[in-house]
């Protein structure tokens, strides 16, 4: 599921380094560049996004270490005030963008590329920082609950 260009690879990882290492100025100057794809953006958020949930799914992965029987993962999804929420009532890049990571932690990387595909559908500038964001903050809650942050 790796992007295409290092450039969105690289972006990914200097985001969550921002956000481990409390850099404000980095992750904003980090994130303005992302926005300032023009034509490229879709292409470019979906290698970003991609490697974010790389670097979450590996995570994930390696906490649960070598098993003979693959673990299945599901998430459990809540609004504000910790009340359920099903994924069909979200929007359909924050739909896309879980799923994109739940099929890459069950195995599906066919099915994470359409979901990618999906997640970057019809976007522009600020929805494009909405789901990199999304993606940053769901691999951030990862990469801590697996002990590497």
């Amino acid at each position: 599921m790796r992007s295409e260009g290092s450039t969105a690879q690289v972006t990914a990882h200097r985001l969550v380094h921002c956000v481990l290492d409390s850099d404000a100025d980095g992750l904003t100057d980090t994130l303005e560049s992302v926005v300032e794809q023009g034509d490229q953006l879709r292409p470019y958020i979906r290698g970003v996004v991609a490697e974010l949930i790389q670097l979450g799914a590996r995570a994930v992965r390696h906490s649960v270490g070598p098993d003979k029987q693959q673990p299945a993962f599901a998430v459990d999804l809540r609004d504000v005030a910790d009340e359920p929420v099903s994924i069909d009532e979200l929007e359909p890049h924050a739909r896309a963008t879980i799923r994109a990571l739940l099929a890459d932690l069950n195995g599906c990387p066919q099915d994470a590329q359409f979901q990618l595909d999906l997640a970057v559908r019809q976007l522009d500038p600020l929805s494009g920082l909405e789901t990199v964001r999304r993606a940053l903050t769901m691999t951030i809650a990862l990469l801590q609950w697996s002990g590497e942050a």
